[in-house]
């Protein structure tokens, strides 16, 4: 059938009513109440739509404040779970209110009030078919956290900022090299093995720090951050301890291999303000300034000022 508004072909075999009544909840992000209804649509035509629509899957029920709302399922996994078995139709809905944030086992079983045995097996299919996975959370380990398999975990539960960590940890094991009772020894100029991308995710995914199959993207985007906090700086391998890159604006960025190199942090030993104040960096006459000359540091009248300071 199609939508006689847009012309379109109306998804998941809804009929006028029951699709109207979907997008009506669907433009309502933080759900409606049961007695909300589309301005044009009868008393009976809504009640009607939102039975189909909640037998369909289309629509859940949950309780906000202590009342009873409905919000809209994205069609696809409507069909999905539609599809499915009624044990494995409410584990699996379960699990996608979730979101990407995943339920533990112990929290899916009280949800659900299922079997053990019985919540296993179902699980086990689901998994099977790649409507869901386990994934590790950072936080805990030990528990099994599962999810919609098209997801892709939050920062929380991979542990986004202990990722910076390890990567940052690992940067500066390959930034400088160790002497014993040498606490400030660097590299030359001409080192040029300061670890790329490639290098960290390998680490990464060695060390097993993440339950995610992190994308070479995912890892670069990670030291991008270090980067922009001022912890790790990039270099062209091939061009590592030099300032002057390549004026060639025709270059293809991403086809370089960065390197990475963490910086090491270094307190002055004399006061900010002291040097910032030298009049001699800015002064206008600085090249006519000699020991001989018409000007001088002896009858400088700034030198004099900041001596004093």
């Amino acid at each position: 059938m199609a939508d006689p508004v847009n012309g379109e072909e109306i998804p998941f075999g809804l009929s006028g009513n029951e699709w109207k009544f979907y997008q009506f909840v669907r433009n309502s992000p933080n759900g409606i109440k049961f007695t909300d209804r589309p301005e044009d649509m009868s008393v009976t035509d809504a009640h009607m739509a939102m039975n189909t629509l909640l037998k369909k899957n289309a629509l859940e029920v949950l309780q906000v404040n202590g009342e009873n709302m409905m919000k809209a399922i994205d069609l696809r996994d409507a069909e999905k779970a539609s599809k499915l078995s009624d044990d494995a139709r409410l584990v699996y809905n379960t699990i996608r209110a979730a979101g990407n944030h995943g339920i533990w086992t112990k929290d899916l079983k009280k949800k659900t009030n299922l079997h053990t045995i019985v919540l296993n097996r179902t699980l086990k299919s689901l998994e099977q078919k790649q409507e869901i996975k386990s994934v590790k959370h950072v936080k805990y380990p030990t528990r099994k956290i599962y999810m919609l398999f098209n997801l892709q975990p939050s920062s929380e539960v991979t542990g986004g900022a202990c990722l910076k960590a390890a990567c940052l940890k690992y940067i500066m094991s390959r930034s400088f090299p160790r002497i014993e009772g040498v606490h400030d020894a660097v590299f030359s100029a001409e080192h040029e093995h300061y670890p790329t991308a490639t290098e960290v995710r390998r680490f990464i995914t060695e060390s097993r720090i993440s339950s995610v199959d992190l994308s070479l993207k995912d890892i670069t985007s990670l030291l991008d951050a270090l980067v922009y906090d001022g912890v790790v700086e990039k270099k062209l391998p091939f061009m590592a301890g030099m300032d002057d890159f390549s004026d060639d604006d025709d270059a293809d960025d991403d086809s370089v291999q960065w390197s990475y190199k963490a910086i090491r942090k270094v307190a002055s030993r004399l006061p900010t303000e002291a040097l910032t104040e030298v009049p001699c960096g800015k002064c206008p006459v600085f090249d006519f300034c000699s020991e001989d000359g018409p000007i001088t540091p002896m009858n400088c009248e700034y030198f004099k000022t900041w001596l004093d300071w």
